[in-house]
């Protein structure tokens, strides 16, 4: 399986999670990233969930057949004390993959949600799936996403910094799409990437994603590894009964 020319983003490979974490080797190794100084470090965005979060009533537990894994996975044990997972369940969690800021409407469509994080001080890597009460809904899940990406190209956040977002539709599932972003003052690359995939199957959003304080701007190409393995998850997605 292709993996993430890590030495080209400036991180050095602390240790590896035990065996394929996700389904894909290297979309989930613990890493030791350089330290930026402290004045220039970007805040890495909320992932648990919050009481304020909208969501749809009734709520959809994700079948533990679909989960089992990654149930497993947050029991390995890790070497680094700093380095842990985070697991959370339920749809009341924060917006993610939306380069315009805040929830978007459809995240009040949402019934379901399960997620997968490894945190490390400096970096977030995680799955998301989140269930929506219908197929319409997620289609428009990843349709405001899709229009945010290119609405917010260039998001201006405050004190002469601006979050730039690159992305490419991919062919996986019904829609996807590979979606960047790299902070910016002027032309000068700050602290502060996120990249990763989001797939849509059925009524289902699955996002691979990280988040960290690379000051290499992503590309389109070194996020291979999270669509090879969205493209099992799709044809797994494809034949359950509930996602449709």
């Amino acid at each position: 399986m292709p993996q993430f020319d890590w030495r080209s983003r400036r991180v050095v490979i602390a240790a590896a999670v035990a065996a394929s974490v996700i389904g894909v080797s290297g979309v989930f190794i613990v890493l030791g990233i350089l330290n930026p100084a402290v004045a220039e470090r970007a805040a890495l965005p909320p992932i648990m969930p919050t009481a304020d979060a909208p969501y749809a009533e009734p709520r959809f537990e994700i079948p533990a057949a679909f989960t089992a894994e990654d149930d497993a996975r947050a029991k390995i044990p890790l070497s680094q004390p700093e380095v842990h997972w985070a697991f959370a369940d339920g749809p009341n969690l924060p917006p993610l993959v939306s380069p315009c800021g805040g929830y978007l409407p459809s995240d009040a469509e949402r019934v379901g949600a399960h997620q997968l994080a490894l945190v490390s001080p400096n970096t977030v890597k995680l799955r998301r799936i989140v269930v929506y009460r219908d197929v319409n809904a997620a289609r428009q899940a990843i349709g405001e996403r899709r229009a945010a990406v290119q609405g917010c190209a260039r998001h201006d956040d405050g004190n002469g910094i601006a979050t730039v977002w690159i992305w490419q539709p991919l062919q996986i599932g019904d829609e996807a799409m590979a979606v960047g972003s790299q902070r910016y003052r002027g032309s000068k690359s700050l602290s502060g990437h996120q990249r990763g995939v989001v797939m849509r199957q059925g009524r289902t959003l699955v996002t691979y994603f990280d988040s960290g304080q690379s000051d290499i701007p992503p590309t389109i190409a070194e996020i291979g590894p999270y669509a090879t393995v969205a493209k099992s998850v799709a044809t797994t997605l494809a034949s359950a009964p509930w996602n449709h």
